[in-house]
């Protein structure tokens, strides 16, 4: 079941075209067996009838000839399929034929007294008759095996009291599966193939061209709106699949248009209490009425910003992802934090360079900002790739794993006001992976710190 399994074609034109190549062969077979079945029965009637024909000019013979010159018309008249001699008793055929003696009678206008007895039946035990043992001996001195089926013996009664004994053989070119019909089957069946796959291809290149855009769709990418062609039933795929395209793009220039609108709407009363603050009297409830404006403000930015970041439509390219990995570590090294990155040769992967950037930076961010030392690993395979960035602080309780992607959540010893800091972060870097089509998560090592994992579909 499993090399059943591996053999399988994965993709529908490879399946269609192999249960319809499965019931063409099916279907060829079946009719060329029932073509050799119908044509040996119809040929065989044919030759028997022939071979009756023939008989019956033998015994007319027989009768109007002298008997000195019996052994020669017996000896002309016998064939490979025929075999005549005469004889003082009759072959006694199990299962006679009423339409052959009847045939016999009505030729030779043979008187009810003078005994026919005629099988007609394909005998699959013919070796063990009778006829086919006195068959067998006349052919000693011939090459090859004769057939090896009856179809046509008995014993027809001459006038003086002698008994012509005969058997007819199967034609053994009869049914016969031949090299021709062989290369025919192979033949429509390459043609039906051909022609099969042509028409799947064509059928199924729309439905091909729609998991393309629907992929670049979930990446995020910029794609036109497809061609509706193709059968119905994939013309209203592309359709659905149309109207959603635009129906997402208009809802994010909307909630993008909103978000802007909002902002720029709080700005002026923003700004309106920094200056009516101002005219306070210096003390603790200036400063923090001042403190409050301009996290309000921070908000509103990183709010916009977020909006506009998830709306941006980056172009995808392939780069070096290995390359990426390591100038961005190089840079940190650079400024003297103590990020770690090994990685040898060259990773092709095709992204927005910007976006991957902004997200490592994030994450490297983060965890020299609470860790004080962080280890980059690639991890390549076949399926994914997994960049995993490491480090050894004090990690994340297990229930606030998750809780940290949501917009505005900061944990405790991120509430750092003078950083500037939102707690978008995550939340950007989050959806920007998931623009790609992969997955951030974050876990806890067993020996001790966080990681963050990042998987990106190949």
């Amino acid at each position: 079941m499993a090399f059943i399994k591996r053999l399988w074609p994965k993709g529908l034109t490879g399946q269609i075209v192999l249960v319809a190549l499965a019931g063409l062969i099916l279907i060829q077979l079946l009719s060329i067996q029932i073509y050799r079945s119908d044509r040996e029965e119809a040929l065989g009637f044919v030759n028997s009838r022939n071979a009756m024909q023939r008989i019956v000019s033998v015994v007319r013979l027989l009768t109007l000839s002298p008997p000195e010159l019996h052994r020669e018309i017996l000896k002309a008249s016998r064939s490979e399929t025929l075999f005549l001699r005469l004889a003082h008793e009759p072959l006694q055929p199990d299962n006679r034929s009423p339409r052959f003696e009847g045939l016999v009678r009505s030729k030779l206008g043979y008187p009810p007294e003078l005994m026919v007895e005629i099988s007609a039946e394909l005998s699959k035990d013919a070796p063990r008759s009778r006829a086919w043992r006195h068959h067998v001996r006349m052919m000693d001195d011939r090459k090859g095996p004769p057939p090896q089926d009856m179809r046509l013996y008995g014993s027809i009664e001459l006038p003086g009291g002698q008994w012509l004994q005969f058997s007819s053989l199967v034609d053994k070119e009869v049914g016969t599966w031949s090299l021709r019909t062989t290369f025919n089957l192979l033949l429509v069946a390459s043609l039906v193939i051909g022609l099969m796959i042509w028409l799947f291809r064509r059928a199924t290149l729309p439905l091909k061209q729609l998991a393309r855009n629907a992929d670049k769709l979930g990446r995020g990418e910029e794609t036109a709106l497809l061609k509706e062609e193709g059968p119905t039933e994939i013309r209203d795929s592309i359709q659905a699949f149309n109207r959603m395209h635009t129906r997402l793009d208009r809802f994010v220039q909307d909630r993008t248009q909103m978000l802007a609108a909002i902002s720029h709407d709080l700005r002026t009363p923003i700004t309106s209490l920094r200056l009516r603050s101002e005219f306070l009297a210096d003390g603790e409830d200036k400063d923090r009425i001042q403190q409050t404006l301009q996290q309000i403000e921070q908000m509103l930015a990183a709010t916009l910003s977020f909006a506009r970041d998830e709306g941006t439509q980056e172009q995808t390219r392939e780069l070096d992802l290995v390359s990426l990995l390591e100038s961005l570590c190089d840079d940190y090294a650079d400024m003297g934090q103590p990020v770690h990155f090994e990685a040898e040769g060259k990773l092709v992967y095709a992204c927005r360079a910007n976006a991957m950037r902004r997200v490592l930076q994030n994450l490297v961010g983060n965890a020299l900002k609470y860790a004080g030392e962080v280890e980059v690993r690639l991890e390549p395979s076949p399926q994914e790739l997994i960049i995993r960035v490491l480090d050894q602080g004090p990690g994340i309780a297990q229930d606030q794993l998750d809780e940290v992607f949501k917009p505005f959540v900061r944990l405790d010893e991120a509430r750092n006001t003078e950083s500037g800091s939102v707690g978008l972060g995550l939340s950007i870097a989050r959806t920007l992976v998931h623009q790609h089509g992969g997955e951030l998560t974050l876990h806890n090592r067993a020996e001790g710190g966080l990681e963050a994992r990042i998987r990106l579909p190949r």
